[in-house]
């Protein structure tokens, strides 16, 4: 017991606030407290709280610019933790359209084990290196520690299906990414559905909604229009879709 009375004595102020600061964002959905109680911490030179502000104005204030200057201040000074190196790549590939940079930043976020970066590396992997088979790798790293968020489910169904011609776990992907929101990979589950017969109604919902997001490529509204015409019996309407994909040169 007394020992564990000289820790907590031990503990610092600033210390305890920034636990605090994560505990209010991480567990109590409370950014803007936290932020304001990391904003004190930074101004009292508590380093380890600029790469968390930049996390927040990141994600929650989608402010890229203030989020970039945090980011820099926390890495000049060492203290760019696993979650704010992971998310200054994400900033990197996604806002400032440098996939390279992002990834520099990404392995580094993977190395401090911060697995959530598994997926993000695979997808890049696969989409601008055209790295198959070590995309593959870290897709099966996100897969078995069970981090592979939506985009990257459809990315991974993408590569099995394309270049591992595996539709069963492909659906299996698609479906994840399109259940948790990933808009493109609406039209995507909605064909393989079709293809496979597996289920014509649930396809038809998903050719719905790729639609209402306008994001029915060629191929999925050639799908769509088959679907309609062989399955419903809706000529005209499964005829524009056709027509559809055939001006967008399918």
């Amino acid at each position: 017991m007394s020992l564990k009375r000289k820790y907590k004595r031990t503990l610092s102020p600033n210390y305890t606030l920034y636990e605090q600061a994560v505990d209010l964002y991480l567990y109590e959905n409370n950014p803007d407290k936290a932020l304001r109680i990391l904003l004190k911490l930074a101004k009292a030179n508590y380093n380890k709280a600029f790469g968390e502000i930049g996390v927040i104005i990141y994600r929650e204030k989608h402010d890229i610019e203030k989020a970039e200057k945090w980011f820099v201040k926390a890495e000049k000074v060492g203290a760019l933790l696993e979650e704010a190196t992971y998310e200054y790549g994400m900033l990197h590939y996604l806002e400032k359209d440098d996939w390279e940079t992002g990834l520099s930043y990404l392995f580094k976020a993977a190395e401090q084990g911060y697995k959530l970066a598994y997926g993000d590396i695979a997808t890049i992997l696969y989409l601008h290196k055209s790295d198959i088979n070590e995309a593959e790798r870290w897709f099966e790293k996100a897969e078995k520690e069970e981090c592979i968020l939506a985009p990257a489910a459809f990315f991974y169904g993408q590569l099995l299906m394309l270049e591992r011609d595996d539709w069963e776990k492909s659906e299996k992907l698609f479906k994840q990414s399109a259940k948790e929101g990933f808009i493109p990979a609406y039209a995507e589950y909605a064909s393989v559905l079709y293809i496979n017969k597996n289920n014509v109604d649930e396809a038809e919902e998903y050719f719905n909604k790729a639609e209402e997001n306008n994001c029915l490529p060629a191929p999925h509204a050639y799908n769509y229009g088959e679907l309609l015409i062989k399955e419903r019996n809706e000529v005209e309407k499964g005829n524009k879709y056709l027509d559809l994909a055939e001006a967008d040169g399918y």
